[in-house]
């Protein structure tokens, strides 16, 4: 798998996209490089572990990447759902560091991944 390495500008651009909810496990991410396209993200949860899973059928994930700007944008639109927002991470030790509700984000099958932090809005 391949961890995007400038995940803060991956976090912003992932704010100008917009999400909707298809079903419980399935989000509509529009395209940033073609507006009449749109990319399908999968999103499954393991509360317990406070893992997440997602997919994405853009072509950085076909190529093994995990965390596009896609999946970031249907994380923080179920967020605001929730009222709460999103900063996301590379390394653990920084996102421990802000004291807010902790997940990992990993693609299918693997441990490799980043850190998500959930904050109130």
């Amino acid at each position: 798998m391949v961890v995007p390495t400038n995940i803060k500008d991956l976090q912003n651009k992932s704010r100008d996209l917009r999400a909707r909810r298809v079903d419980n496990l399935t989000y509509v991410v529009e395209s940033t490089t073609n507006p009449t396209a749109h990319h399908v993200v999968t999103v499954r949860f393991n509360r317990e572990e406070r893992q997440i899973e997602a997919q994405c059928t853009c072509a950085w994930a076909e190529h093994r990447g995990i965390a596009c700007s896609h999946v970031l944008a249907a994380l923080e639109y179920m967020a605001s759902l929730k009222d709460r927002t999103l900063s996301f991470w590379i390394e653990e030790d920084a996102a421990r560091r802000q004291k807010h509700r902790l997940f990992h984000l990993s693609g299918k099958n693997t441990k490799d991944g980043i850190w998500i932090t959930s904050r109130s809005a």
